[in-house]
């Protein structure tokens, strides 16, 4: 009551209003004035003086014509303070809906970061499995091995890989009736040695024939450094399984075209088959060798566990 009051010094006289069908008053111009400030009435509102029959809005009586101004403006800044704050809020939403994003960005790294560093054995290095050497790698094109089961020594840089024994037959005479069927191995005529090379890398096996290799050893190399200590928790685990363990391990495996380790020999009577060969080969199929075409490369390891005699 006293804001209207304040407002409406200057309206004098008793006053009548419409609500809908409804005839309401006589009230104060001062009361007029202070429904007007709560919106209780709008500047459309039909008033008229106590005794008179026409009503006219608000906004065109001269008694309320500055408090109509007033309300109005007070609207508009109202209106104005009020999107401000819709503008405020929806900002907030934007930089919280940002912020959940990058948070779950950063998770996702994060994750992916761990299951990296655990392929590639950037979770602790190699000084945690101490007693556990291994020698550097020999890779050369795969051959075929005369059984699974059989040891093969396998050579390391700088020395030969040990030579196959020649598979050599003399053509026996023919007795009675038969005819002979000579047997020998088939030899290079100068037009085979006149024939130019492939392409590409050139590898000879054991028995001197040249094959094309397109396999990438540097790159091979660089998995082999980079996911060693993969196999290093095979051995710690095998090392637990039986106290004093001190052996050399030497093992073979096969990169398929795919890039994916197909077949893998463990070279020691004790481990052929078991946990610590079940836990090398399945880190092993985890290591990201490249595809490629052509032969296919064999990869020798050798491991030195513990301290022999």
């Amino acid at each position: 009551m006293a804001a209207g009051q304040d407002f409406a010094v200057d309206v004098e006289g008793q006053w009548l209003f419409r609500q809908g069908d409804l005839v309401l008053g006589p009230v104060s111009g001062g009361q007029l004035v202070e429904k007007l400030t709560t919106g209780e009435l709008t500047p459309e509102s039909p008033v008229a003086l106590a005794g008179e029959r026409d009503f006219h809005p608000m906004r065109d009586v001269e008694a309320f014509r500055v408090h109509v101004a007033r309300s109005e403006a007070r609207v508009r800044v109202e209106v104005a303070v009020q999107a401000e704050r819709e503008k405020s809020r929806k900002r907030l939403m934007i930089l919280g809906g940002a912020a959940g994003v990058l948070v779950l960005v950063l998770g996702i790294v994060g994750l992916q970061v761990a299951r990296n560093a655990a392929v590639h054995g950037w979770l602790g290095g190699e000084e945690d499995f101490e007693g556990i050497e291994m020698e550097p790698p020999t890779i050369r094109l795969a051959q075929a091995r005369r059984d699974d089961e059989e040891l093969f020594e396998y050579p390391t840089h700088g020395t030969r890989p040990a030579e196959r024994p020649a598979a050599t037959a003399t053509a026996k005479p023919a007795t009675g009736t038969g005819t002979s069927r000579p047997m020998a191995m088939a030899s290079t005529t100068r037009s085979e040695e006149k024939r130019p090379r492939p392409s590409g890398s050139v590898g000879s096996d054991p028995d001197g024939m040249e094959v094309a290799q397109q396999f990438d050893q540097s790159a091979i190399n660089r998995v082999v450094a980079g996911n060693k200590s993969t196999l290093f928790k095979c051995f710690k685990e095998e090392a637990e399984r039986s106290p004093g363990l001190a052996a050399r391990i030497p093992l073979e495996f096969v990169i398929g075209n795919d890039g994916k380790v197909s077949k893998l020999w463990v070279d020691n009577p004790q481990f052929k088959k078991g946990p610590l060969y079940d836990c090398l080969l399945s880190e092993l199929q985890k290591w990201p060798f490249r595809a490629y075409e052509g032969e296919r490369a064999t990869v020798g390891l050798s491991f030195n566990i513990g301290k022999r005699g």
